[in-house]
């Protein structure tokens, strides 16, 4: 075979948006609290805060483990912080799940384990369809798919 096993990565904008948008969220809600509690917050310190949150959002999808899940011959392949190969013949399904918004793939394994995939993810990706449908294509033509007995 001369050409690579497909791929699938998170893209950066998913590694990020969370963490911006949680920092965002708990800047506001510090500011949020002090008004409640009759607390002043200076606002030099909300300029010290925001830059923090970017750059963390900016830093941590750089610095972050290359998760990726990979369509092998025989197996699909994740990669992150450790190695986990799935056998083709020990996947019994593959289920599109959809939490707050977001659809996820989620691996069903014959002992029982069920292993939500990073990727491919719908948030933010426009190609989690055709995406998705490789998986489960690249599954289905592999000995002992989906149609075994």
């Amino acid at each position: 075979m001369g050409s690579a096993a497909p791929a699938f990565r998170p893209g950066a904008v998913r590694i990020a948006a969370p963490l911006l948008g949680g920092g965002l969220v708990g800047i506001a809600s510090a500011y949020v609290l002090a008004a409640a509690t009759g607390t002043r917050l200076p606002v030099g310190e909300l300029w010290t805060w925001v830059p923090a949150a970017v750059l963390a959002g900016v830093v941590v999808p750089v610095l972050s483990p290359q998760y990726r899940v990979e369509l092998g011959a025989d197996f699909l392949v994740l990669h992150g912080g450790r190695r986990r190969d799935i056998a083709w013949r020990d996947v019994i399904g593959l289920e599109v799940r959809k939490t707050v918004g977001v659809r996820t793939v989620v691996v069903h394994v014959s002992d029982g384990r069920r292993t939500p995939l990073r990727a491919p993810m719908s948030f933010p990706d426009r190609r989690f369809d055709d995406k998705t449908r490789l998986l489960v294509d690249w599954w289905t033509a592999r000995p002992g798919g989906p149609d075994r007995v």
